[in-house]
C-alpha cells in the first residue's frame, strides 16, 4: 500500500501548540492542520458521512504524516486520529523516533470495535500512547475508557470552562479521580485565562490553551 500524495492546491501545513505541566515546562505538542483549505478539509470532518469513509480515512492519514514530516521537537507529538480511522496509526506513516501520543474520541469505539481495539494493542506494543480527547464534551463510556487504557485523559474546553466554582471543581475532582488512581495523568484543554490555569492545577496534570500558547509552525524552545 502506497502513502497516498497530498494534493498541492489544498496548501495545508501544520501548526503545534504546546502541552504543559504545572510550571510550565512543555511535555508535548498537539498538531492542527491550517491552510487555505482547511476549513473545507476540517468541515469534512465534523460532518463526515458513511459513504465517504474512504476519503475522510485517506484525509485523516495525510493530515497526520504532513504533522510527522515538519516535527522538529524531541517531545511526544499528540496527533488527532479521526474516528473513523479504526487504525489510528497507518503502516504507510513513518514511525517516529519521538514520543507518540494517538488521540481519540469515544466516538470511534461505536464505529468497528474489534478492528480499533486490534490496532490499539499493536501500537501500545511498539510504544505508542492514548489519549482520550474532548472527555465529558459526549457520551460517558467507561468501558471504551478501560478498553482503551489511555495514558492521558483530555478535559474538554467547556468542561473546564464551566468549572467557575469550588463546587463545579469538587465534582469534577470526584468524577476524574479513579481515573487518576489508575495512573492517568488529566490534561485540561481550553486555558484561556490566567485563572482557569490556576484554577485546574487542582484536577489536572497537565495544560493547553491559548492562555499559554496559540498553535504555530514547529518550535523547539521551551516556554519555561
Amino acid at each position: 500500500m502506497e502513502t497516498p500524495t497530498l494534493p498541492s492546491a489544498l496548501n495545508l501545513f501544520p501548526v503545534y501548540q504546546p502541552i504543559v505541566d504545572r510550571d510550565l515546562s512543555v511535555i508535548g505538542y498537539e498538531s492542527f492542520i491550517r491552510g487555505n483549505n482547511a476549513k473545507q478539509v476540517l468541515d469534512g470532518f465534523t460532518s463526515p458521512s458513511m459513504d465517504k469513509i474512504s476519503q475522510i480515512v485517506s484525509m485523516d492519514t495525510l493530515c497526520k504524516q504532513l504533522a510527522l514530516e515538519q516535527y522538529t521537537s524531541d517531545a511526544p507529538l499528540f496527533l488527532n486520529s479521526h474516528p473513523y480511522s479504526v487504525n489510528p496509526f497507518p503502516p504507510t506513516l513513518p514511525f517516529p523516533q519521538h514520543g507518540l501520543v494517538i488521540e481519540i474520541t469515544e466516538q470511534a469505539f461505536l464505529h468497528d470495535e474489534p478492528s480499533l481495539s486490534s490496532h490499539v494493542e499493536q501500537l501500545v506494543a511498539r510504544g505508542v500512547h492514548f489519549a482520550i480527547d474532548d472527555f465529558g464534551s459526549g457520551h460517558f463510556s467507561l468501558p471504551f475508557i478501560l478498553n482503551i487504557q489511555p495514558t492521558y485523559i483530555k478535559l474538554a474546553k467547556e468542561i473546564v470552562h464551566s468549572c467557575n466554582n469550588e463546587r463545579s471543581l469538587d465534582v469534577l475532582k470526584r468524577l476524574t479521580e479513579p481515573f487518576r488512581e489508575m495512573g492517568i495523568q488529566i490534561i485540561a484543554e481550553g486555558i484561556e485565562t490566567g485563572e482557569q490555569f490556576k484554577r485546574m492545577q487542582s484536577v489536572a496534570d497537565a495544560f493547553q490553551g491559548y492562555w499559554i500558547a496559540h498553535p504555530r509552525k514547529m518550535v523547539t524552545s521551551n516556554l519555561k
